[in-house]
């Protein structure tokens, strides 16, 4: 892919990963729309080791705190709650992305799935809000950490949204709109690990040098943009509410019904 190819399709990675809209729809939607529709290995990679180290980056105060739990109190402790439970939470993912990954990729990546996934999902996710839920990260307990893992396997569906459904899964049993999106942006860490080592290790060193100027412009572009986004995402979020985020879902997906579909 060219160089402008590369840098709206980091900026859209980057911008979306987060926010409840489905980053991996408008990447399939945009590459469609500029005819590339593989981006190819080292893409994938920089993107995804992009987003990550923003997640990394932006929650360092969480993850520092969970390794001094670690290492001062028992596993099973009260201090290692998060911990525990964002173990528990990525399990179901891991192994249904395994198992499920090249179905995926062979039957549902298209504009019809994406659509009506992402018209459906968003209504669910606007259903979730009304809860108005109030509890804090400390609440969620083994078996609701479980209840959103399984949520997110649905996120294998393109058009979903990662954080979308797991927000949505949290919003239901009552958490914040804020503890929700904490949980879920925190959950992404391990998740988008695990896709960015499986991707890692397809990759040879000569691929890496050979096109290190691509998978520079998309960790760094996806990088910048994620964290900006995270950012802003949390600050926001309890002003505005995810109704500005359905809105834009349930055009988005009318409009795919009528043109691309």
């Amino acid at each position: 892919m060219d160089t402008l190819q590369l840098i709206l399709l980091s900026l859209v990675q980057g911008l979306t990963e987060f926010l409840p809209v489905s980053s991996s729809a408008h990447l399939v939607l945009l590459s469609e729309f500029l005819g590339e529709e593989d981006q190819g290995i080292i893409f994938d990679v920089g993107v995804h080791f992009g987003t990550l180290m923003a997640a990394l980056v932006y929650f360092r105060s969480d993850l520092k705190k969970m390794i001094i739990n670690l290492g001062s109190h028992k596993f099973l402790s009260k201090e290692n709650n998060l911990t525990t439970n964002l173990i528990i939470a990525v399990i179901p993912i891991l192994l249904s992305g395994f198992l499920l990954r090249d179905f995926v990729n062979l039957n549902l990546r298209n504009s019809e799935v994406i659509a009506y996934a992402t018209i459906i999902f968003g209504i669910l996710l606007y259903i979730a809000q009304l809860r108005k839920g109030k509890e804090n990260l400390d609440s969620v307990n083994y078996k609701q950490a479980l209840i959103i893992g399984l949520f997110q396997c649905l996120a294998l569906i393109p058009g979903t949204s990662r954080s979308g459904i797991t927000i949505t899964a949290g919003l239901f049993l009552g958490l914040s709109a804020t503890a929700a999106s904490r949980f879920s942006f925190l959950l992404a860490i391990p998740t988008i690990g695990a896709i960015a080592l499986a991707e890692l290790i397809r990759v040879s060193f000569i691929d890496i040098t050979d096109n290190g100027t691509e998978l520079s412009i998309a960790l760094i572009i996806s990088f910048l943009v994620a964290y900006i986004s995270i950012d802003m995402f949390l600050k926001l979020i309890d002003r505005i509410g995810f109704t500005p985020f359905v809105i834009y879902r349930l055009l988005l997906g009318g409009w795919l019904l009528m043109y691309w579909t």
